[in-house]
């Protein structure tokens, strides 16, 4: 009898334990609003000529599930070291929404063979202006994954800012 009442008090604590809710997933988040129609802005992220134009010296995109979404900013190193390879895109809403894996610099060799996942949702706030929220998230845990965090909490605003100067006709680079 005691096994048994130890068994139902084993099973029932877990069930306790799923009222508590998940920790928070860890994501970098940045915003920015771009004096540029949606369709302008979405040709940014959705091109490789419109990524080259703010981002990544050279890139590879299709817009396609399962389609490559490659930045290289270090377009003649060998394979593998030019930046972020290997990396696809996951799925799209016209001038809404796109999302893609990503892979951490070639330096980060540690947790680079780990693609993270980004999130990109484009708003248009009227007919000339566009927010554009990027989400980065898939972050494993550990020294590593923490330095690459950091890393990307400090790049990404400014990609949004470059993306955003760009789309109001600045050259940027």
């Amino acid at each position: 009898m005691r096994l048994l009442i130890a068994f139902c008090l084993a099973l029932a604590a877990p069930a306790a334990l799923a009222d508590d809710p998940p920790p928070a997933e860890r994501a970098v988040t940045a915003s920015v609003i771009a004096e540029a129609p949606v369709a302008e802005v979405w040709a940014l992220w959705t091109t490789e000529a419109g990524f080259t134009s703010f981002f990544s010296p050279a890139a590879r995109i299709e817009l396609r599930p399962q389609g490559p979404f490659e930045a290289y900013f270090l377009p003649d190193a060998a394979p593998g070291q030019r930046g972020s390879e290997d990396t696809i895109i996951l799925g799209f809403q016209e001038e809404r929404m796109l999302s893609a894996t990503w892979a951490l610099p070639p330096y980060m060799a540690e947790v680079r063979p780990h693609h993270t996942h980004l999130l990109i949702r484009f708003e248009p706030l009227d007919e000339d202006r566009t927010r554009v929220t990027l989400t980065h998230s898939g972050w494993g845990e550990g020294e590593a994954w923490d330095t690459a965090f950091a890393y990307f909490e400090r790049v990404w605003p400014h990609v949004l800012d470059a993306m955003r100067r760009r789309a109001e006709g600045e050259e940027v680079r």
